[in-house]
């Protein structure tokens, strides 16, 4: 059972016989998503689950044996999964998950229900309840459009006052997902706004996306982070 993107950019999951290794008799098992990018896939309790990243946050979904969909593990928010781990006998996985207003958290993954349970949350004083993630799309200079992630109080005045930092990589395949920093919480208990442009030439939608961001296409990078703050400024989230 191999994870591959040959073939496949945005990578699937395929069969090879030991006693037949060529890529003729290759089998897909899980064929390639279009628009997501499927990280890791772990057998556990007779079935598959596979860590997909979905608008640059996790999506986990589960599938058979046979590589037939079952069902899509309901995440506490929009976030990132690491982590999964299980045995193929085992009725329990595990996998790691983080937000921008949760930290690390390690959850259970009964394998008949298929429904998480917190196994172990670190303490903080912290109200993750005050604050919410929102993910909006803006167009950037050449037409494309690009995911944002902005994090702020649920009760922000939109006047164009709050004090914001605004954040994007755009490079070496790396993609920018939810993750929680004591310091960006600090920044958000004091009204101010968080916001992670998902700009190109990270990996948040494949190679393709990836590559619009490299070499001679380097410019969309920086135009992509402009058109990220003048979304902020024109929809007053801040001046």
């Amino acid at each position: 059972l191999i994870l591959t993107n040959h073939s496949a950019p945005n990578q699937r999951l395929i069969l090879v016989s030991e006693e037949k290794p060529a890529e003729a008799d290759w089998q897909t098992l899980i064929a390639e998503d279009p628009s997501d990018v499927l990280q890791s896939a772990v057998i556990c309790g007779g079935k598959i689950i596979c860590s997909y990243l979905h608008n640059a946050s996790s999506s986990l979904r589960v599938f058979d044996l046979e590589g037939k969909f079952i069902k899509e593990v309901k995440l506490p928010e929009i976030g990132t999964v690491g982590g999964v781990s299980g045995k193929p006998a085992d009725q329990q996985a595990f996998f790691a998950f983080t937000s921008f207003l949760r930290p690390n958290t390690i959850y259970t993954l009964d394998m008949n229900t298929l429904e998480p349970k917190v196994f172990k949350a670190p303490k903080l004083d912290f109200n993750p309840d005050l604050f919410t993630t929102e993910q909006v799309w803006y167009t950037s200079k050449d037409g494309t459009k690009v995911p944002m992630f902005i994090t702020r109080k649920k009760n922000i005045a939109f006047d164009g006052q709050n004090p914001t930092l605004l954040y994007g990589y755009g490079g070496f395949n790396i993609s920018v997902t939810p993750a929680f920093s004591p310091g960006k919480a600090a920044l958000l208990e004091n009204n101010g706004i968080y916001a992670v442009a998902n700009i190109r030439g990270g990996g948040e939608f494949g190679e393709k996306w990836h590559k619009s961001g490299t070499k001679c296409q380097k410019q969309n990078v920086f135009d992509d982070f402009i058109a990220a703050a003048e979304f902020l400024i024109e929809k007053k989230y801040t001046s």
